[in-house]
């Protein structure tokens, strides 16, 4: 089953997966799509505590931007991701002396600490308003906050609350005691029962809100009274409710930018993860984070040397294409061997091409090589694999050879393909091509178009031929021409991609 995540949306299309982000950073002409969602990705990846593949993600993108986007914003940055570094910076690199990176920043951007102080007192005070309450709920301001104690109305608790943690002066936070006590109205308004939401329902637009705890009282002024006088494992609880009765989005009164955004969420995080989905039914496990962050990697950098890919069918792509959709994918699924051979890019993966004098000297040398072998080098004269991958790759007609290896010894594995039966030796040679990489022990060869009509079935046409690859520790994978074998490859491939798995998982 693909990797999908929430993406803050509700209903038929409230998840995105893995395939389709990958395949929007690989076909779409416009990629600004595919970056705006990992952003989303970014600030999910963050929610659930997965703090250094959050950054190691955003990163990437910011580093590549130029080459990715057709119309790269100067500042891909926003007030969530600077509050992100800001708390995380020491984590995220922990060689960094927090002091000194303290200083620095501070002599480079003196206003970015008080900037960002400043924004978040505005969502604070935001939060604490009453003047929509009395507009749409048709209620007053009750002369005595505290009253909330002897009541259980959810409107008038959720009033009595925003208007004992309000403060006038900017930038001023209520005292202890009254922050406490707002606190406890809120706990008694989220103590009544109330069912998640219901998906399809548009909230916002509906009598249906005025009845959401969320939209009452917003969880995100709850979730800072709670740090702010210190109650961490309170603060996890009333994002855990949040998540579980509400999602996050604007529909439920509070988006994902607004809790990431709440100064000292980053001591709250830790906690929330620890419940993992009990605590969070959204919540993404390390191990598939780390295969998201791993995959979407290689994707924007495939993008950023590569270009577009293609869309074609496999079967319908002309070589060109069909190379460059086994070296970018290759590269996708197995970069890191690739990087531990020594290889820079996809791009790598594929020889320079054959000049057609160097394909008749070849063919004066051995015989008439098979039409589609003499299209593929003509594109690229072989492919790079790995230590298993891909059969180690094969050189083309760079290190082709008759080879000794009699067709007795597999020719069981060719009856059914049209071989005939004989008595004796097989007239003719098998041509033995080198593999491209370090592999394990693997060797490719072709049963030539002369040599299989010879001792083929009458069945067999002119042209036609076997190629296959085998070890002596498994049997011989077959196919009619070395364009199936390629076809295959790309198809398992792109099967990959499409399932977020890897093949190197073993190399790293």
């Amino acid at each position: 089953m693909s990797l999908s995540w929430f993406n803050g949306a509700w209903g038929d299309h409230s998840q995105q997966t893995l395939p389709t982000l990958i395949s929007s950073y690989l076909k779409s002409s416009d990629t600004y799509i595919a970056v705006t969602e990992t952003f989303y990705l970014v600030n999910i990846l963050i929610l659930f505590n997965h703090i250094e593949k959050a950054d190691e993600l955003v990163n990437a993108v910011c580093y590549y931007r130029a080459k990715i986007l057709s119309a790269p914003s100067s500042n891909l940055s926003t007030p969530v991701l600077e509050y992100f570094w800001q708390t995380n910076i020491v984590r995220i690199y922990p060689h960094v002396d927090k002091e000194v990176y303290e200083a620095f920043v501070k002599e480079i951007t003196p206003t970015r600490e008080g900037r960002l102080a400043k924004e978040q007192w505005g969502q604070y005070r935001e939060s604490c308003r009453t003047d929509w309450m009395i507009e749409h709920l048709s209620v007053a301001e009750p002369k005595d906050p505290h009253i909330w104690r002897e009541i259980d109305d959810p409107v008038m608790l959720a009033m009595c609350c925003r208007l004992l943690a309000r403060e006038e002066t900017p930038g001023v936070y209520p005292p202890q005691e009254r922050m406490r006590e707002a606190l406890a109205a809120a706990m008694k308004l989220y103590a009544q029962p109330q069912a998640p939401i219901e998906e399809g329902v548009d909230y916002s637009s509906t009598q249906a809100w005025k009845s959401r705890h969320s939209f009452l009282l917003y969880r995100r002024l709850a979730i800072e009274l709670a740090i702010r006088v210190g109650e961490l494992e309170l603060a996890s609880e009333i994002l855990s409710m949040a998540l579980r009765l509400d999602g996050f989005g604007r529909s439920s009164g509070a988006s994902l930018q607004d809790f990431l955004f709440v100064p000292g969420i980053y001591d709250v995080l830790p906690l929330l993860a620890e419940g993992g989905k009990k605590s969070n039914p959204f919540f993404i496990e390390e191990e598939d984070a780390n295969i998201l962050v791993g995959v979407i990697l290689s994707a924007v950098e495939l993008r950023a040397t590569e270009g577009r890919s293609w869309t074609l069918p496999p079967t319908e792509a002309g070589w060109k294409e069909l190379m460059e959709r086994l070296s970018k994918g290759a590269w996708l699924i197995n970069s890191t061997e690739y990087k531990n051979m020594g290889l820079e890019c996809a791009a790598n993966i594929l020889f320079p091409p054959a000049t057609e004098a160097e394909i008749e000297a070849v063919e004066k040398d051995i015989g008439s090589l098979p039409a589609d072998l003499k299209d593929m080098v003509r594109i690229s004269n072989g492919y790079r694999g790995g230590w298993h991958f891909l059969g180690g790759g094969m050189t083309g007609i760079q290190d082709i050879f008759q080879s000794d290896y009699p067709l007795k010894e597999v020719e069981d594995h060719f009856y059914d393909r049209g071989l005939k039966q004989t008595e004796g030796d097989y007239s003719g040679f098998v041509l033995q091509l080198a593999p491209a990489s370090v592999c394990d022990r693997c060797e490719h060869f072709i049963i030539p178009p002369a040599m299989w009509k010879a001792n083929g079935e009458e069945s067999v046409k002119d042209g036609e031929y076997k190629y296959w690859h085998s070890a002596n520790w498994r049997r011989p994978t077959i196919w009619n021409s070395v364009r199936d074998s390629i076809v295959d490859h790309v198809e398992y491939i792109e099967t990959m991609i499409e399932e977020h798995l890897r093949e190197d998982d073993d190399s790293e």
